[in-house]
């Protein structure tokens, strides 16, 4: 089957892999924290670095999946992110673990323009949203792995087994990347027109300020859960529960995408509004609201990555890699700038005041994607 289960689980895997090294140590926060004490800025530094780098190479790593297609690339992408897990494992000190989220970073940004080409390669029209929705789940994968992997395997072995049998999982899923016949593109010339690339550029805008604050929900959520009065192990289980509503709504809004062909721009940024909310609710710091605004944060302010690459994919279908690593570059930039940013804010202002500031990052996004769209229909 051409876009069979497959290819969507290799994909989906890679990918999953290539940002768990990010997910895994704020999901293992509280224990990094005693054991390497790893501050509250250290520990937004951590997720910024590796978004950072992400950044700094996604446009040149697009280049590379054009020239050696997207089976070699999904497949160093996952060898190279293994390799990254066994140093985060047998980090010694902050730096060390710092140095090897530098190091993840290059094989995360090869990962995604590499299946994002192999999904438009291999997946029918009519399915696509939906693959795409797959692909994207790879982040509440991850976290939802990461809350997990606290009160099964590092309450119980010690915190540094998660990364090694991570470690493991990115080197099984490097086996089941299917083969894909290649032929290097034709280079483009500059007669694509200025008017893409200044869409391209706002778009990329608009993920910046999306995933900044979706990030930074990720990488603080469980010391936040700590300090309004949950337990180690059950902020593992909200950020468990959280990351599953999110990766069930990623699902659910591939399916609707496909389905019912609504205007996608117009459906991320109703997902972006509604995630405000959450954040929103996040701020007020008591356990339900907590709760309640984890769900809508995950559920729908996180939840438009695949439907967003989407709509880029298939504006561009001559330029996947290209065209999404643009927007890309957006997503890493935000995510490099998101949990920096909070960390800083909670240090000296508290966490209330950094969960509004996130709501009021996302409502920015909000309004400023209904402008894109209207403008460049």
């Amino acid at each position: 089957m051409r876009g069979g289960p497959a290819v969507l689980l290799a994909v989906g895997g890679v990918v999953t892999v290539g940002v768990l090294p990010v997910f895994l140590v704020a999901g293992l926060a509280v224990q990094l924290r005693s054991e390497l004490g790893l501050s509250i800025s250290l520990l937004g530094l951590a997720g910024s670095v590796f978004f950072a780098v992400s950044a700094l190479v996604a446009r040149a790593l697009a280049a590379v999946t054009g020239r050696v297609g997207p089976t070699v690339a999904l497949r160093v992408a996952a060898v190279g992110s293994a390799g990254c897990l066994v140093l985060l494992a047998v980090a010694p000190s902050p730096t060390w673990l710092l140095a090897a989220l530098c190091l993840a970073g290059v094989p995360n940004a090869l990962s995604q323009p590499a299946s994002n080409e192999m999904l438009m390669a291999r997946v029918p029209v009519g399915r696509r949203a939906f693959a795409f929705a797959v692909k994207q789940s790879a982040i509440p994968a991850s976290t939802l792995l990461a809350g997990l992997a606290v009160p099964t395997i590092a309450l119980t072995i010690g915190w540094r087994w998660v990364f090694v049998l991570a470690a493991s999982l990115g080197l099984l899923v490097a086996f089941t990347v299917p083969a894909l016949p290649w032929q290097r593109p034709p280079s483009r010339g500059r007669q694509a027109g200025a008017s893409a690339g200044v869409l391209l550029v706002a778009l990329a805008v608009v993920t910046g300020m999306g995933s900044a604050a979706a990030n930074a929900m990720g990488t603080f959520v469980t010391i936040s859960a700590v300090e309004i009065g949950y337990g180690e192990a059950a902020a593992g289980l909200v950020l468990a529960l959280g990351s599953a509503v999110g990766l069930t709504s990623r699902l659910v809004a591939g399916v609707v995408a496909d389905r019912a062909r609504p205007d996608l721009l117009r459906m991320v940024a109703g997902m972006l509004g509604l995630g405000s909310v959450g954040f929103g609710l996040l701020a007020l710091g008591h356990p339900l609201t907590f709760l309640i605004g984890l769900m809508l944060g995950f559920g729908a302010g996180w939840a438009w990555p695949g439907v967003f690459n989407y709509a880029v994919a298939a504006r561009f279908p001559d330029r996947v890699a290209t065209a999404t690593s643009v927007t890309q570059t957006g997503v890493y930039v935000g995510a490099a700038a998101g949990p920096l940013l909070f960390g800083l804010v909670v240090d000296h202002l508290g966490t209330s005041v950094a969960w509004l500031a996130a709501c009021a990052v996302m409502v920015l996004a909000t309004v400023t994607l209904s402008v894109v769209r209207a403008r460049s229909r």
